[in-house]
């Protein structure tokens, strides 16, 4: 049977194609101007849906980056303060090095005691180091100092109740790390009296010319309190440590990622210019013809 097609099918079938051709030019254009080969879902709604999902994943690596940086940041300044600490424990010990020898007269034991007693007073300086307006030891509580020169019956000590709570960051999915040090951790190791009252004890024994206590028990506790100040800063050193690998794990991440939504999202420059020229030929070749083929017939004056 043979099929009969009318100018009329044959005008709507070349206007159609004609239709398709335009749209093709224009969305070769669009390409070109806006370098991207995905500007509407409809341009190819498989690739739309992966370029959301990688765009979901760098927003979250640029949200952990962000933790990373505020808890690098962080514990930088949190060694900083200990290593002050440390530096007041160390003097201390020199000073109890000094003062326990037997040949010192009671006055010069005494000037000692009262350096060390200095000492204890720049705890408190160096425990209340903050960052940002927030106290880097004082746990949750990062508005309030944890420590102060009149917290113990007036003495220097820490403030009560102390704050132990932790400040955690989320720095990858479903790793989520503390960052803070908190004052009882500074000032109460096992072992040992808190730092204030061992430096008291030390001071007292000093002036009192008790050197047994001074040379013994004392330099004890001033030993766990050092080694206690050392044992942190590792503590923090290999938290920073973490947070450097998890960083560049994320950056090496990063790249590939975005390497993949632009060879989704981005246009071939080379490709596109190639299909824009092509698809203009075949237009210009198709008015051609069109002009021609759809000439009117003496069926259509007979009709």
């Amino acid at each position: 049977m043979i099929s009969r097609i009318g100018s009329g099918q044959m005008s709507r079938n070349f206007l159609y194609d004609l239709g398709r051709n335009q749209l093709a030019i224009s969305q070769a254009q669009t390409q070109l101007a806006t370098g991207k080969r995905l500007n509407t879902p409809a341009d190819d709604p498989i690739g739309t849906a992966v370029a959301l999902g990688i765009r979901d994943d760098l927003a979250s690596v640029k949200s952990y980056q962000a933790n990373i940086a505020d808890g690098t940041s962080w514990l930088s300044a949190t060694d900083d303060a200990l290593g002050g600490y440390q530096d007041i424990l160390q003097n201390a010990h020199a000073l109890a090095v000094q003062g326990g020898n037997g040949t010192l007269s009671t006055s010069e034991r005494g000037v000692i005691a009262d350096q060390v007693l200095a000492l204890r007073d720049q705890v408190v300086e160096a425990g209340n180091a903050s960052l940002a307006g927030r106290y880097l030891f004082g746990g949750s509580r990062t508005d309030r100092p944890p420590f102060s020169m009149t917290a113990n019956a007036g003495q220097p000590g820490m403030q009560l109740p102390v704050s132990t709570g932790q400040l955690a960051r989320e720095v990858a999915k479903g790793q989520v790390v503390g960052m803070n040090i908190t004052a009882d951790q500074v000032a109460t190791p096992a072992g040992a009296p808190d730092v204030f009252t061992t430096l008291t004890n030390l001071a007292n024994d000093l002036r009192s010319g008790n050197l047994t206590a001074a040379n013994g028990a004392d330099m004890t506790d001033l030993q766990v309190h050092m080694d206690n100040v050392s044992a942190l800063r590792g503590v923090v050193g290999n938290k920073m440590n973490r947070l450097d690998a998890t960083s560049s794990r994320h950056s090496t991440a990063d790249i590939a990622r975005q390497k993949q939504q632009a060879d989704i999202e981005d246009t071939d420059m080379a490709q596109a210019i190639t299909d824009l020229n092509m698809r203009q030929s075949v237009l210009q070749a198709s008015l051609a013809v069109g002009s021609r083929v759809m000439q009117k017939s003496l069926a259509d004056f007979l009709g």
